[in-house]
């Protein structure tokens, strides 16, 4: 859930909002479910096919896993489509039925209480901001070292960060979400602008405001959105891994530092955070050829695609020489901890993150594979708008998923507005951060 509110909500209303969780963009799908079972097979005859379809694993990867006999999964996902097309290809390489039931945010939630029933999912996806307490509930299965070591060779770093508890994995980073910066070729040409220097010093003379012409506009109220102007001097939210709970960094320089650059923002892009906080404003003045440049996500592509604007994506700009960090975002495949049938279930996640599967989820969901190699992914290494994410990922930085990461949505919001719009200076600012955690402690 986003979190737009202006300063005095914040202070009006701090123990209300403690409790509030941001959740990823693109993972809205609601928490109903339907079912879609895939067409099965006789399970008496699984477990000799199955044995010599284990021979390889997922990536053309030598595993010792083998499915057991009888094994039969449930599958939870919020992309059916996507499901049911893994359920079929995972069947017919291991001889293993699949059923696939869309279950979207709430999945860890759903699992506690149906996991110990034995009526829950044995492979259920949910955003990596779950995983420290689906860890400390224990729902989820660490995997087994086979399958870990093929991860860790096939899966960005940064993906695999979003499942390692204590040096183990539990979980398969599948899907990516982060950040980049979309340009106008009309406006700025083939080559879009490397730093955000050029980006600011060309906007003093682009900007017309009687055509609501800029060129650069982007959301301030957002803590996912404005993370990287926050993180341009070194600030790391949650510290360098963002595990620290007690400490979100706050009252640091270089949190500072992020604010006095949201400050220079409103030089050039003289609007209030409050209309900046209006995302259909802001879509439509990029769809409209209104605006040179733009940060969003992947879950804009498809929109911006249809309006026929002529548009590129690239990594976002550098800083004083330095690269600008966006948040990460995971989509991870978890087995639970209460499955029957933990081989095949562990089998079925790294399923999700071999090539076949990578190019499922690309053709059926839209969504992009956490492999460090796409360019055996059909579609996706071709795709301009798609590999800039890709790389992008690479030098994220993952969202923490601490618990207290809901003060930092709340907190951000109103500070970042009132230093943008003027009424408070980068050095409050950072008090006033201070001042509002240490507040929202009190209400724990």
């Amino acid at each position: 859930m986003k979190k737009t509110l202006s300063l005095l909500l914040i202070v009006t209303m701090i123990a209300m909002l403690g409790g509030c969780k941001r959740q990823l963009p693109p993972e809205e799908a609601p928490a109903n479910q339907t079912t879609a079972d895939t067409k099965t097979t006789d399970t008496n005859t699984s477990d000799t096919k199955a044995t010599d379809a284990a021979a390889t694993a997922p990536g053309d990867e030598d595993t010792a896993l083998v499915p057991e006999e009888g094994a039969k999964l449930l599958f939870w996902t919020g992309d059916l489509e996507f499901g049911k097309a893994v359920a079929e290809k995972f069947q017919a390489k291991y001889n293993v039925p699949v059923t696939v039931e869309e279950v979207g945010l709430g999945a860890i939630d759903k699992i506690s209480l149906s996991g110990p029933a034995g009526t829950g999912a044995d492979v259920f996806m949910s955003p990596h901001d779950s995983f420290q307490h689906g860890v400390s509930a224990g729902l989820f299965l660490p995997l087994e070292d086979s399958v870990a070591g093929t991860l860790t060779e096939r899966v960005n770093e940064v993906g695999i960060k979003t499942v390692t508890s204590d040096g183990k994995l539990y979980g398969v980073p599948v899907s990516l979400e982060t950040s980049c910066l979309f340009y106008n070729k009309d406006i700025v040409g083939d080559e879009p602008a490397g730093t955000l220097e050029e980006i600011m010093e060309k906007a003093k003379s682009f900007n017309n405001t009687d055509k609501n012409e800029f060129y650069f506009l982007s959301t301030i109220g957002d803590g996912y959105k404005i993370y990287p102007f926050l993180s341009a001097e070194g600030f790391r939210l949650f510290g360098k891994d963002g595990l620290d709970n007690d400490n979100p960094g706050f009252d640091t320089d270089e949190f500072e530092g992020g604010l006095d650059l949201i400050k220079q923002l409103h030089d050039i892009v003289p609007v209030s955070s409050t209309d900046l906080g209006n995302v259909s404003f802001l879509r439509s003045q990029f769809e409209d050829g209104k605006v040179a440049y733009e940060i969003s996500g992947p879950w804009d592509i498809k929109e911006f695609k249809s309006s026929g604007v002529n548009f590129g994506v690239t990594s976002l700009p550098t800083y004083k020489g330095k690269p600008m960090t966006p948040f990460a975002g995971v989509q991870n495949a978890h087995v639970s901890a209460f499955s029957k049938y933990p081989k095949a279930a562990q089998l079925l996640a790294q399923f999700l993150v071999s090539d076949e599967g990578a190019e499922l989820l690309y053709e059926k969901a839209n969504k992009i594979t956490t492999l460090k190699d796409v360019s055996n992914i059909k579609g996706l290494q071709a795709d301009e708008y798609i590999t800039p994410f890709v790389d992008q990922f690479a030098n994220s930085y993952p969202m923490p998923s601490v618990q207290r990461i809901s003060f930092y949505w709340t907190i951000s919001a109103g500070v970042c507005q009132a230093v943008f719009d003027g009424t408070l200076t980068p050095e409050e600012g950072r008090e006033k951060a201070v001042s509002d955690w240490k507040t929202m402690l009190t209400t724990e």
